[in-house]
């Protein structure tokens, strides 16, 4: 009976710890604001869709242009990098020329990101062969970055 008491209490507890809901998981108002005047002025007409505050970073999903971006901030509020799917066959030529460099001989790209930082922007290419996946830094000349 003690034991069946034990297991229902922990059960009760697990079920209920995805609805706890923690402060500090939450922003200010303030914060929430600064964050919303920074994505209308760099996305102007960019529809909030979520916010979220993640361990170390907040991360906003918007709607900008008819693309999904993913802005993401520190937990000062500095914005780190906004990034966004882009269709393969949709990759200027400079970068998808990344297939026929010897370095990534037998690589094909499967998935492709744009990536903008206060320090430059570049494509995130994931290179597939095989089983194996890289990772690829390309700035929009084409030049590899990592």
């Amino acid at each position: 009976m003690k034991q069946k008491a034990i297991l229902i209490i922990l059960a009760l507890a697990v079920i209920t710890l995805p609805f706890l809901s923690c402060d500090d998981d939450k922003l200010s108002d303030a914060a929430a604001s600064d964050i919303r005047a920074f994505i209308e002025n760099k996305y102007p007409g960019a529809q909030v869709v979520e916010i979220d505050r993640a361990r170390n970073t907040i991360e906003v999903d918007i709607i900008h242009d008819t693309l999904s971006k993913d802005v993401v901030f520190d937990l000062n509020n500095n914005w780190l990098h906004t990034s966004w799917d882009v269709r393969v066959s949709e990759l200027p030529q400079a970068i998808s020329n990344i297939a026929n460099d010897p370095a990534y001989s037998g690589y094909h790209i499967d998935d492709a990101d744009f990536v903008e930082t206060p320090r430059g922007n570049y494509y995130l290419l994931e290179l597939e062969k095989g089983n194996s996946e890289i990772k690829v830094k390309i700035d929009e000349t084409g030049k590899v970055l990592n």
